[in-house]
């Protein structure tokens, strides 16, 4: 169990980080304060935690100045702030993560997985994430990457193909490319798709068609990458005709 302590001076960003927080699965707020000199006093007194929100711009004290009497307590520091201009000094005073509010769920569980996402796996060795999914009521869901088939954009949605279902998630392939971990058995050789090449069912000519029968063909502005997947991975004999 991940356990979280949130400090900020407005009721409002401390309400909408208990609400990620609890929709989250394995991650527990165990304090909340809106006064950073009540958190400065309180933190003295408990034993370490694994993650803290900290705002930046509060009264009497600021997050950056709080963070440095408080990071031995916790093992994560993640700075929330509608301040993009803080963003160097946060991690100056050694921040792991820096949410700029607004940000929703997304940004939220993608900043978790990627902190402690090997922590939170259930002993196995795939990864995941977690996404809140458009077609269950917006509830968080756990994604195992080995599962997943394809990311497909879908108006200012993706949807996540898995081979059990389709999640529909308020992300972008941009988001899917910068923050997930698709580096490895993932390839994008279409504007609207992001595919898992273990999937590939077969490849006729530039025409990709996937083991749920999703089929596409190949962009392009990617052709030059097809070109070298091909070359890469299609083996052919060595034996003159």
């Amino acid at each position: 169990m991940i356990k979280c302590i949130a400090i900020d001076d407005q009721q409002s960003s401390i309400t909408g980080l208990e609400k990620y927080i609890e929709d989250t699965p394995n991650m527990r707020l165990v304090a909340s304060y809106t006064d950073p000199l009540t958190a400065l006093m309180e933190l003295k007194k408990i034993d370490t935690v694994d993650v803290i929100f900290m705002d930046v711009q509060m009264p009497q004290i600021s997050g950056l100045e709080l963070a440095k009497a408080v990071r031995s307590k916790t093992r994560k520091l993640i700075f929330t702030t509608s301040h993009q201009e803080y963003a160097f000094e946060a991690f100056e005073a050694d921040a792991d993560a820096y949410l700029l509010k607004p940000y929703g769920y997304a940004k939220f569980a993608l900043t978790l997985n990627r902190l402690f996402g090997e922590e939170l796996e259930s002993g196995d060795d795939e990864t995941y994430f977690l996404v809140k999914n458009k077609a269950e009521e917006h509830k968080a869901v756990l994604v195992r990457y080995a599962d997943i088939i394809a990311f497909e954009s879908f108006h200012n949605y993706i949807k996540i193909h898995t081979k059990d279902k389709v999640i529909i998630a308020y992300l972008s392939l941009k988001d899917v490319k910068e923050q997930l971990s698709i580096k490895k058995g993932f390839i994008q050789l279409h504007r609207a798709y992001i595919i898992a090449i273990e999937h590939i069912l077969h490849i006729d000519g530039t025409r990709i068609t996937l083991s749920n029968q999703t089929s596409f063909t190949v962009g392009d502005i990617y052709n030059n990458d097809f070109r070298e997947f091909i070359t890469d991975k299609l083996i052919i004999s060595s034996r003159k005709k």
